[in-house]
C-alpha cells in the first residue's frame, strides 16, 4: 500500500487527453540534498510547526494572487502554485508521519491533529476561487501566446481539471458546502485510522490452544505474570501465524473475531458517515455517485467500467474458488472425522496452508527459517541495484525516531550521483502503523540550482529478533517487502520537474502496478538464491528444489486470493456507487457481510465487523480499491518483457526505470505501458497467471 499525500485534494486527478511526445524521461539536473527528517518533537513543538507550515503557505499564496493578470507568467502562476503546495505537502507529510511511527502517544496525537488540520486546510485551498481565477488570468492573457513544453502543458491541464473537480465552477454557496463536507471527511478519516493504529486488543490463550504453532512463537508470547497464559496481539505478526497454523478451530475463530473488531463500534459509525459525506460531495460536483467521481480521473473513467471488471473477474474465478473450497472442506472433514465439513471465514487461511503443505510440500513456518530479515534485505537491495542501475548505501548513525530504524541513500550506479533517501522501520511496536506502506516524506522536483531529491519511508511489521535469534520472514512477507520497496523505488527514481507529477503521484488504479510487477522478482530462482540462507549452513541459499516449489506454489490459491480481492473491490464499489438518498440508509457493516456471502460464500462470525477494520476505505483508496486487481493486469503484462529477456537484465531494467518509474504523472499510464512494452497493453498475461482463459 502506498499512502497518498496529505494535500492531494487539489492535485487528485490525471488528465486524459494530453500525451507527451518523448518516450524517455528527461534527465535530472544536479542533485540538491533533502534535509533529514526531524522526529524529536514535543507535542507543542509539532503543533507549532504545523501552524507555521500553514501560515507560510498562506503568505506565499497571497503573493501569488496579488500579481496582476496582465503581468502573470507561467512561473508565477502554475509553477508557483505547484511549488507552494509541494512545499506545504512536504512539511505536513513529515509532521503527520509522526502519528504512524513515533514512540510517544502524545506526539502521535499531535501528528494526527496536524494531519486533520492539514486536510481541512487543503480542502479549503482546493476550493479557493482567487487561486482558480489567478490561473485562469494567466491563460486568458499572457498564456494565449505562451509556448509551453509538454510537462508545462500537462501541469496546466491537470491543475485546471482539479479546480473543476473541486467545485470552482459551482456557486459560492455550493462550493462552501463542498468545503464543509470535505473538512468533515478529514476528521472522520483521521479518527478512523488513529483508532486502528492505537488498537491494543489482546487475545489470551493456553499453551494447548496454540497447538500447531512453532515453539519459539509460543514461548515469545508467554505472560510471565500469569502462569500458563499466553498473550497475543491482533497485529499482523501474531494474526497471520495463528490463522495459518493453529490447528484448533476455536483458536482461529477467537483470533479472527478479535481481528475483525479492531477500531471498535466507533469505526463502523465513522465509515457510515464518511460514505454519506462522499455521496453528498459527488452530487454537488455533478456526479451520480462517489465511485463515478473517483474513477473519473483514473484509467477506468467511470463506476460502470469498474463494476463490469469486478463482475468479469468474479465469474471467471468462480470455478477456481469452488475447487479451492472443495479441497479445503475435504481436509477439514478428515480432521473432524466427518463426511462433511463447512469452511468458515476463520478456516480458509489455515486450510489453504495445509493444501500448500500437502500438494507442494511447503510448510510456511519451515520456510521462514530460510529468510532471515537481514539477509532478505541485503539480497533485495542487490537485486534492485542490479536491475535498476543504482547503489544503496546505509547512512551511519542517523537521527531516527526509534532504535533500529535505518536511513539509506540511493545513488546512480554509473555517475554515483545522489538520487534519493529513504528510511526503513521494520518491526512492530505499540502505537505504530499496523500495516505495510511506503510514506512519501518529500517528493522529488526541480528547484533553483538543480533537482531536489525525494525522501521516503518504508514502514512494515515483521517478526522481530528474539533472544539472539534473527527475525524471520514468511514468503508472503518477502513478497510484501519487494512490493513496498517497489513503491520506494517509484518515488526515488522520478525525474519529473513538478512535485505533483513526480514518483507515485499517478492514477491510483495504476500506482500499484509498478510495485506489483516487482513482486515477481521474489519468486525467481536466481533471486531466491540471493535473499535466502540455509539455517544449517548460512553460506548456502535455500535448496533449488524448495525454490522451484515456492515458484510453482505462488498462485496455488488464486481462486481464494483473487476472489477475496473481488470481495474487497465489490464492497468498496457497493458502498460508494450509490446516490445520496441510498447512502443515508446504508450500513457498511451489513454491506460487507452481504458482499462476503455473495463472493466468498464462507460463513463468518456474526460478531465480526470487517468494515470497521478496512483502513483503505479511510486512507485514500475509497471508491478505488479495485485498482489493486486492475493494476495487476498491467503488472503481469509488464513482466512479460523481463520473463522473455532476463529477470535480472539491466538493459530491460534501465528501460523500465526510464520509461515507467522516472516519468510519474507526466504522461498517461497507457503511454508509459505502450512505450515500455512496444505495443498496446492487454489482459492475456494476467488471465493466464490466474487460470482464466482469455476471451
Amino acid at each position: 500500500m502506498r499512502t497518498p499525500p496529505i494535500s492531494s485534494l487539489l492535485f487528485a486527478t490525471l488528465a486524459a487527453s494530453l500525451v507527451c511526445s518523448s518516450a524517455l524521461a528527461a534527465p535530472r539536473a544536479a542533485a540538491v540534498d533533502v534535509p533529514p527528517l526531524r522526529s524529536r518533537y514535543t507535542p507543542a513543538e509539532l503543533s507549532a510547526a504545523c501552524e507555521k507550515a500553514e501560515k507560510d503557505a498562506e503568505a506565499k499564496l497571497a503573493a501569488l494572487v496579488a500579481v496582476p493578470d496582465a503581468k502573470r507568467t507561467f512561473k508565477d502562476s502554475f509553477e508557483a502554485l505547484d511549488a507552494i503546495l509541494g512545499d506545504y505537502n512536504e512539511a505536513i507529510a513529515r509532521l503527520s508521519f509522526m502519528k504512524d511511527v513515533h514512540p510517544q502517544a502524545e506526539v502521535r496525537d499531535a501528528g494526527a491533529a496536524c494531519e486533520e488540520r492539514a486536510g481541512k486546510w487543503s480542502v479549503a485551498v482546493s476550493a479557493r476561487k482567487d487561486l482558480y481565477l489567478a490561473m485562469k488570468g494567466f491563460l486568458d492573457n499572457a498564456g494565449k501566446g505562451a509556448k509551453l513544453d509538454d510537462e508545462q502543458q500537462r501541469l496546466v491541464e491537470i491543475t485546471m481539471r482539479d479546480f473543476k473537480r473541486n467545485g470552482l465552477e459551482l456557486s459560492d454557496a455550493d462550493r462552501a458546502k463542498l468545503v464543509e463536507l470535505r473538512s468533515r471527511l478529514t476528521e472522520l478519516q483521521t479518527r478512523f485510522q488513529k483508532n486502528l493504529n492505537e488498537d491494543a486488543t489482546k487475545v489470551e490463550y493456553t499453551k494447548a490452544d496454540l497447538a500447531g504453532l512453532p515453539d519459539d512463537f509460543i514461548a515469545a508470547h508467554e505472560d510471565k505474570a500469569k502462569k500458563g497464559v499466553y498473550v497475543l496481539s491482533t497485529k499482523y505478526p501474531d494474526y497471520y501465524p495463528v490463522m495459518e497454523n493453529a490447528s484448533k478451530e476455536a483458536t482461529r475463530k477467537k483470533m479472527e473475531t478479535a481481528f475483525m473488531n479492531r477500531g471498535g463500534k466507533e469505526n463502523l459509525a465513522l465509515l457510515d458517515e464518511a460514505i454519506k459525506v462522499r455521496a453528498d460531495s459527488a452530487k454537488l460536483l455533478g456526479y451520480q455517485t462517489h465511485a463515478d467521481y473517483v474513477a473519473g480521473d483514473r484509467m477506468a473513467k467511470d463506476a460502470a467500467t469498474v463494476q463490469a471488471f469486478l463482475g468479469r473477474m468474479k465469474k471467471g474465478l468462480e470455478p477456481a474458488l469452488q475447487s479451492d473450497t472443495k479441497k479445503m472442506a475435504a481436509l477439514k472433514a478428515g480432521d473432524a472425522k466427518s463426511k462433511s465439513a463447512v469452511i468458515n471465514a476463520w478456516d480458509w487461511r489455515y486450510y489453504m496452508n495445509q493444501i500448500k503443505k500437502k500438494d507442494f510440500a511447503i510448510d510456511d513456518e519451515a520456510v521462514r527459517a530460510y529468510f532471515p530479515a537481514d539477509k532478505v534485505l541485503r539480497g533485495m537491495f542487490d537485486v534492485y541495484a542490479t536491475v535498476l542501475g543504482i547503489e544503496l548505501r546505509e547512512v551511519a548513525k542517523p537521527d531516527v525516531w526509534f532504535e533500529g530504524v535505518k536511513l539509506y541513500e540511493v545513488r546512480d550506479a554509473a555517475t554515483k550521483a545522489l538520487v534519493a533517501k529513504f528510511y526503513l522501520d521494520l518491526y512492530p511496536r505499540d502505537g505504530k502503523y499496523g500495516h505495510a506502506a511506503e510514506f512519501t516524506l518529500a517528493a522529488g522536483h526541480a528547484v533553483p540550482g538543480g533537482y531536489r531529491v525525494p525522501q521516503a519511508a518504508l514502514v512494515v511489521n515483521f517478526q522481530p529478533p528474539n533472544e539472539g535469534k534473527p527475525g524471520l520472514l514468511s514468503m508472503d512477507e518477502v513478497d510484501t517487502l519487494f512490493h513496498e520497496f517497489g513503491h520506494v523505488m517509484h518515488e526515488s527514481l522520478t525525474t519529473a520537474r513538478y512535485a505533483q507529477q513526480s514518483g507515485t503521484r499517478t492514477a491510483l488504479d495504476f500506482v500499484e502496478a509498478p510495485s506489483q510487477m516487482l513482486e515477481n522478482w521474489a519468486y525467481q530462482p536466481e533471486v531466491l538464491a540471493r535473499i535466502s540462507a540455509d539455517p544449517k549452513d548460512p553460506s548456502k541459499p535455500l535448496p533449488a528444489e524448495l525454490a522451484n516449489k515456492l515458484a510453482a506454489a505462488r498462485k496455488f490459491d488464486a481462486g481464494v486470493r483473487y476472489s477475496r480481492q473481488v470481495f474487497l473491490g465489490s464492497f468498496d464499489s457497493s458502498i460508494h456507487a450509490i446516490a445520496p438518498d441510498a447512502a443515508k440508509k446504508l450500513s457498511a457493516d451489513a454491506v460487507a457481510k452481504k458482499s462476503w456471502a455473495e463472493v466468498m460464500k464462507l460463513p463468518e462470525d456474526k460478531g465480526a465487523h470487517f468494515a470497521g477494520t478496512f483502513g483503505h476505505m479511510m486512507g485514500g483508496y475509497d471508491g478505488g480499491y479495485y485498482g489493486y486487481l486492475w493494476s495487476e493486469v498491467f503488472a503481469a503484462d509488464m513482466f512479460t518483457r523481463f520473463a522473455a529477456e532476463g529477470v535480472l537484465n539491466p538493459k530491460v531494467g534501465r528501460e523500465y526505470r526510464e520509461r515507467v518509474l522516472a516519468r510519474g504523472r507526466t504522461v498517461e499510464p497507457g503511454v508509459l505501458l505502450k512505450d515500455f512494452l512496444g505495443r498496446e497493453p492487454n489482459e492475456a498475461a494476467f488471465l493466464k497467471m490466474i487460470g482464466i482463459a482469455a476471451p
